[in-house]
């Protein structure tokens, strides 16, 4: 059956749902909650797409002969005017989701049926949720994710350098990690291939491609990509806007809602993505501590070295840094003000902060390690030279300019939130915790990571000491009212707690 799109300006949080006159749906035999397969009409080389159907039995809201379509759907899946439906039969991936549901072991063969029908858009949100819950409750072996990482990174392109390409990457938690954009230019300038491919934000009030946006452009096409990698041999760009694993994208979109992040399907995640771009040695940053994905030493140690094996059987060479998570990374969370301190370490060594010096050289110098640029143990110092040196900053200045940006910008030039609130010490002294939960909320309310002007200063950290009145914290915003709710939120929770050395008098 073909017919002609009505678009229903609500959006469904991409939710891929479309409503059909009762008349229609009688007309092909579909119930509400049925599979519907969509196919841009006259569009043959674009793929097909599952929805769900919901029944309209008004004519007003959608009419005989009219499908309606969402908002987000009709943007991200490039609809036409007309479509083409048909109810659409489970796939036969379905079978296998529901062996892992049950908890058996999936062959090579079923996995890669799976990743195929998911790319597709053969399998609907509600079974790829079914897949998600099923690794999140019975795992998977090493086998299996070995499989997984090499099907989600056939699904989309495969980049070949034609030499040997290093990464980083973290597994988040930390605010404030702005470690990429202090790396990747002392990688290049010690003369090691590292074209760095980032996330924007998802849970956290920047991701590293919204800081370096700040800077530059980061949205590239694979040719553009190829040539600036040609040129610098580096770059920080947005993975979003390429087709490297879209497998991965997929899965990533089911599992933010259910807020499940298993080990069994990070493990593919990452490795998809490194196998996409290449990439030969990489170096894991897996911060440790409260309110992050790994609470103890114990549990980072653990994934590191499952990370490592899986790694190592899919052809990467891998060093994993158990790194501390107790509070921010640097002073500045948000892009422009995380944009602009890394600007100006790289401008100047003194600057600091040091928590930022130390965790980029440790993970840069690891790298240099792996590369031959440094001997073992003697990677840091390396590190810490080329910094010091300005040769990352000249470096930097390139890949800004390769990318689009000005080369010559300053920290000052930066933009940051015209609203400001100063919050001071009601009391003298020390800093015992510096809450990373709150300074996230905080910064997300002030307007991160989408007001890139936004976020917050962290004036004293842990272990300082501090007199009443002292400034202790600032708040940027491009909003009054959003600084109206960062600061309630202050208020009620603060992120920074103050002690003496007494405990509690009994």
């Amino acid at each position: 059956m073909k017919l002609k799109v009505k678009i229903i300006n609500f959006e469904t949080g991409n939710i891929k749902i479309i409503v059909l006159n009762s008349e229609d749906a009688q007309k092909i035999g579909g119930k509400a909650g049925d599979r519907i397969l969509l196919k841009n009409d006259g569009l043959e080389s674009e793929k097909p797409l599952i929805a769900i159907l919901d029944i309209s039995y008004s004519d007003s809201i959608v009419a005989p002969g009219e499908i309606g379509v969402f908002l987000d759907t009709s943007k991200n899946y490039k609809i036409s005017e007309q479509l083409s439906i048909r109810l659409a039969e489970p796939p036969d991936s379905y079978k296998f989701i529901n062996k892992k549901i049950k908890g058996n072991k999936l062959t090579t063969e079923e996995i890669n049926r799976i990743i195929s029908d998911a790319v597709s858009g053969h399998l609907s949100q509600i079974e790829l949720a079914s897949f998600v819950t099923g690794v999140s409750i019975n795992g998977m072996d090493k086998e299996e994710m070995i499989s997984l990482s090499l099907a989600e990174a056939r699904s989309g392109d495969i980049f070949n350098f034609e030499s040997d390409v290093f990464d980083k990457h973290s597994t988040g938690g930390v605010p404030g990690n702005k470690v990429s954009l202090i790396i990747v230019p002392i990688v290049a300038a010690a003369g090691l291939n590292i074209p760095k491919t980032s996330t924007r934000a998802i849970t956290s009030p920047s991701g590293t491609a919204d800081t370096m946006e700040v800077l530059a452009p980061v949205i590239f096409s694979s040719e553009e990509l190829r040539e600036i990698f040609r040129n610098e041999k580096a770059c920080i760009v947005w993975g979003g806007s390429l087709d490297i694993s879209p497998a991965d994208n997929i899965l990533i979109e089911i599992e933010r809602p259910l807020h499940m992040d298993p080990f069994a399907l990070m493990i593919p995640s990452i490795l998809a993505k490194k196998l996409s771009m290449g990439v030969k040695k990489l170096v894991l940053d897996i911060p440790v501590g409260a309110k992050t994905k790994f609470p103890t030493i114990d549990d980072g140690k653990n994934f590191a070295y499952i990370f490592k094996d899986v790694a190592k059987s899919v052809g990467i060479q891998s060093e994993c840094a158990l790194t501390l998570a107790h509070q921010p990374i640097g002073h500045a969370v948000g892009p422009a003000l995380e944009a602009r301190e890394a600007l100006r370490l790289l401008m100047d060594y003194n600057a600091g902060p040091n928590s930022l010096i130390e965790k980029s050289t440790d993970l840069a110098g690891i790298l240099l390690e792996m590369g031959g640029k440094a001997q073992k143990g003697d990677g840091q110092r390396k590190a810490k030279e080329i910094l010091r040196s300005g040769k990352a900053y000249d470096k930097m200045k390139q890949i800004i300019k390769a990318q689009g940006g000005n080369p010559e910008i300053t920290p000052e030039e930066i933009i940051v939130g015209p609203y400001v609130k100063e919050c001071y010490s009601l009391k003298s002294g020390h800093i015992t915790e510096v809450d990373n939960g709150i300074i996230n909320q905080i910064a997300k309310s002030a307007g991160c990571p989408f007001s890139k002007s936004s976020g917050i200063e962290i004036i004293k950290k842990q272990g300082a000491r501090i007199a009443e009145g002292d400034l202790i914290f600032k708040i940027y915003s491009n909003s009054q009212s959003k600084l109206k709710r960062a600061e309630k939120i202050y208020n009620q929770a603060s992120p920074i707690i103050l002690g003496g050395m007494m405990i509690e008098r009994i």
